[in-house]
């Protein structure tokens, strides 16, 4: 921890030992108080291992790489029905699976020639990620496809043998057409007999070609992986994914991870479901062991609260793609700071005026910070200065998994805004996290790593998710993240579901240094219910006139906006303004006794407003 001096500013500590809170005055600004402003800002640790790292990391880098084109870009990437070699899951399949055996021959010393599976409709997050490999001396070879790759000879450049055909010992035969979860057991039995997948259709090419299976997966089952492959599995991390998709499947080889599918089918349970297996592969994982992915045609909550119940952190991360080079380094690679609101300017002047905050809701999935998140319909929306929008944002698990995108976020965060580490580890239940387990020591090892990565970063905001945000379940877990991070100012709760279920009641927890730190719960939610709302969730006309309708004595008003609800131009039914585009519908309804402030000053707000002395007394000590 860094060591904060303390030094004697006799205007500023005068002005808050001998004013109350409704009199306090933000001083004239000296020369020596701009530079004491320093001593906030710089409440932060240094980068270094404190055991918060998760992510299965790859430390070896590649001197090249190939750029595999993974799909031609007509059709779906996991199409069926295919006809064409060069088309469809089939091979997405081939493709993964030979990008994941090359990395990790490179991460085992057998090969300097890594694989990129070529990145998808041009977006920031993958062209940032693959500057940070040029950045790290390691050069493109050049584009070729995954069949190119897996038939041709190729020669050297500077030393090097750019074939990597050898590296592979034969083929794992699926036949996803007939037997949909083929493709699982393939995903496991390809680390397990290094061997890259090949589908029926396409059997006899590579045959002709020089290879010769090593294992038939075509009429196996997920419970006959689990059966056979268990002991060759590591037990640190997981991945579940439907079947007939691909993504992850390079990264769950090259770590040498079980795979697993909830529903036998795409996206519905009607043709069965492996729940008992889940939670037996759930029971088997290290406690605090990240689940990777997501599944499609069944409730989050039925997923996500095995996942929590055992004490393991699901990371919400399915569309995306290599993994292995983006996370390539990761330690050595953690962004910087995130911009944070000073509380010495705060303008304490203002009397008789009541708060509104808005926060972004899914701020905990890391797919879509590698996809449209950064983008204008959130990220730089051209409201979030306006509307001051607070972002979650898997800062832990994205500064593991594309260290490059997470400072490409930081770096273009807008000063207005906040960062709020969203969740404690990643998406579970605060509430029943561990509660399979020994829940207490586990939960206060993902409090200890969670505050590592905040105080890293300067992540001053954290939110959390329960089933029930008022429960004695969740003000331990409340307890337990503001003792392991004195750093910590407040806690952001949210109910699932509604998200709104804590109806704005704020609680408090006292940290080590006898301060009382909040835990603020969401009053109200935006989100599109297609022609309805409820008591405290609904349109942005909706919640503006229940805002300015309130008799709540409370003048705090934390309002959660729905990331995929979009609402038309006035802000009353369905449309396509989403993000801070509907929190300014909402903002523009209130009159002027409301103002907008992001979640930081709203936090340091309640605790001027409910606890003056002790936060006089902070400041005092800080600045």
């Amino acid at each position: 921890m860094i060591l904060i001096l303390k030094i004697s500013l006799l205007t500023l500590i005068t002005s808050f030992t001998s004013v109350s809170c409704d009199d306090y005055e933000s001083p004239v600004r000296s020369i020596e108080e701009e530079q004491s402003t320093k001593l906030y800002v710089e409440q932060y640790d240094p980068t270094s291992d404190k055991g918060q790292y998760w992510h299965p990391e790859s430390s070896t880098k590649p001197t090249l790489y190939w750029n595999c084109v993974e799909v031609i870009p007509i059709g779906n990437i996991n199409a069926i029905g295919e006809t064409e070699r060069i088309r469809g899951l089939q091979y997405h399949l081939l493709a993964q699976s030979l990008a994941g055996l090359s990395n990790r021959a490179v991460e085992e010393g057998k090969s300097q020639v890594g694989v990129w599976l070529n990145d998808h409709s041009g977006l920031a997050s993958y062209k940032s990620s693959k500057q940070a490999l040029s950045s790290m001396g390691i050069s493109e070879i050049g584009m070729q496809s995954a069949i190119e790759l897996a038939t041709r000879n190729y020669g050297e450049k500077d030393g090097i043998n750019l074939k990597i055909k050898d590296l592979f010992d034969g083929y794992v035969l699926t036949d996803v057409e007939n037997n949909p979860e083929s493709n699982i057991v393939a995903s496991v039995a390809s680390h397990v007999y290094n061997s890259i997948i090949v589908d029926v259709r396409d059997k006899d090419y590579y045959e002709s070609n020089g290879y010769t299976m090593t294992y038939d997966a075509s009429e196996k089952t997920t419970q006959d992986a689990w059966n056979e492959f268990k002991d060759h599995c590591s037990n640190k991390a997981l991945v579940v994914m439907p079947v007939q998709t691909g993504q992850l499947r390079e990264f769950a080889i090259k770590n040498n991870l079980f795979v697993i599918n909830l529903n036998k089918q795409y996206a519905t349970s009607q043709g069965g479901q492996n729940i008992a297996l889940f939670e037996e592969v759930l029971e088997w994982l290290e406690p605090n062991s990240p689940v990777y992915g997501w599944e499609q045609g069944v409730g989050e909550d039925q997923f996500v609260e095995r996942v929590s119940k055992t004490g393991n952190i699901m990371v919400p991360y399915d569309w995306a793609y290599n993994t292995t080079l983006t996370s390539l380094d990761y330690r050595h690679r953690q962004p910087g700071l995130v911009k944070v609101k000073n509380p010495q300017f705060i303008n304490w002047e203002e009397e008789g005026k009541k708060y509104v905050s808005f926060y972004l809701s899914d701020g905990d999935n890391v797919q879509w910070m590698m996809n449209t998140f950064p983008g204008t319909d959130y990220y730089t929306h051209p409201e979030v200065n306006n509307v001051k929008m607070s972002f979650g944002l898997p800062v832990d698990n994205l500064s593991m998994i594309a260290p490059s995108v997470c400072q490409y976020l930081f770096d273009n965060q807008n000063p207005e805004t906040s960062i709020v580490q969203t969740f404690g580890g990643g998406y579970g239940y605060v509430d029943n996290y561990a509660q399979n387990k020994s829940r207490p020591t586990i939960l206060k090892s993902l409090a200890e790593v969670t505050a590592a990565h905040m105080r890293q970063h300067r992540v001053k905001v954290l939110a959390l998710m329960a089933k029930d945000v008022k429960s004695g379940a969740s003000a331990e877990a409340y307890q337990a993240y503001i003792d392991a991070n004195d750093q910590l100012e407040g806690i952001i709760s949210v109910q699932y579901s509604p998200y709104a279920g804590g109806e704005g009641e704020i609680m408090w927890f006292t940290n080590a240094n006898g301060y009382d730190i909040p835990v603020v719960t969401v009053k109200y939610s935006i989100w599109d219910f297609g022609g309805y709302n409820n008591v405290r969730e609904g349109t942005p006309d909706y919640i503006a006139n229940k805002l300015i309708g309130s008799t709540d004595s409370d003048p705090f008003n934390l309002v959660m906006v729905h990331a995929w609800s979009g609402f038309n131009e006035a802000g009353t039914v369905s449309g396509d303004i989403k993000g801070a585009g509907a929190a300014k519908l909402c903002a523009d309804k209130l009159n002027e006794n409301y103002k907008v402030v992001n979640i930081e000053e709203m936090i340091w707000r309640i605790r001027m407003h409910y606890r003056p002395e002790q936060t006089k007394q902070y400041f005092n000590e800080v600045f």
